[in-house]
């Protein structure tokens, strides 16, 4: 191991110990440095590591600070089924009440044509880095301006075609009650999550810090279901972004074709091969 690593296990230790907690400054790179006999250089180094794993944070002159690291806190658990209410459908009963929130030039919902992200536009079946209608939005708790998530809507060009309203204000229930009432059916949805660094521009809205904390990323595809000799569509992939810190998702686990129960148990030869009752 080398010697900067040396030092960001002791310090790692003394911060998961409590004796440097959340909200209070490391000592300075000085002191650090004379304790071990190093050089600044080194000190550096192992504050890095400390700050990749989201425990620190440096603020410039003031100095780095420890970080309440998501092991260390009970995470808001998303859980992903949809449900409605009288507004329309939303994504977990313990995010019921949160609302769009205002952009720092005030609007709720800022309706763009972008460049679609490739892995966005392979869901949408169309070409990567074309343009298209896309509704960004900031959500969260009214409450608790903190606990937010970026939500990003990127709308099929054939349902926009079919429904333009789906470009502007889509009015009570939202964009998938449009959809529904034209398509005359339900919509269905499946989502992917993965996770990554923010963007700088991300970390700032989701109030994160900028080095050392991940991003949930769930990619939700709504979809048109086929009907008669109509096969699927697309109709919308919703690229959903929220704190590591601060946020899990949860979601059940089910059963497969082949892990019906009741099942033999899958001791059972073993003990008979051994001449031992189960």
């Amino acid at each position: 191991m080398a010697q900067y690593e040396e030092i960001a296990a002791v310090l790692r230790a003394r911060i998961e110990d409590g004796t440097y907690p959340p909200g209070t400054a490391l000592p300075i790179m000085r002191e650090i440095a004379a304790e071990w006999g190093v050089s600044d250089i080194t000190v550096r180094k192992s504050v890095g590591l400390l700050a990749a794993e989201g425990l620190v944070e440096g603020r410039g002159r003031s100095g780095v600070y420890v970080l309440t690291h998501p092991d260390r806190v009970r995470l808001t658990v998303r859980s992903r089924q949809v449900e409605r209410d009288e507004l329309g459908y939303y994504s977990g009963q313990e995010v019921q009440h949160w609302r769009a929130l205002p952009w720092p030039d005030g609007e709720r919902t800022r309706l763009a044509e972008a460049a679609v992200p490739a892995d966005v536009a392979e869901l949408l079946g169309v070409e990567a880095g074309i343009e298209l209608t896309v509704r960004r939005r900031l959500i969260g708790d009214p409450d608790r301006q903190e606990h937010r998530q970026l939500a990003d809507s990127w709308i099929a060009p054939w349902i926009l075609e079919e429904l333009p309203v789906l470009s502007g204000s889509t009015g009570a229930g939202g964009m998938y009650d449009r959809i529904e009432e034209w398509a005359g059916r339900p919509l269905a949805w499946r989502e992917e999550v993965s996770a990554r660094m923010p963007a700088p521009d991300e970390a700032d809205a989701l109030a994160m810090p900028r080095e050392g904390v991940p991003l949930l990323r769930v990619v939700r595809v709504t979809v048109l279901p086929g009907r008669g000799r109509q096969p699927e569509r697309a109709v919308e992939v919703q690229d959903i972004r929220m704190s590591a810190t601060q946020f899990a998702v949860g979601y059940p686990v089910p059963r497969g074709s082949t892990a019906k129960w009741p099942v033999r148990p899958a001791t059972s030869d073993y003990y008979t091969a051994l001449g031992t009752p189960t």
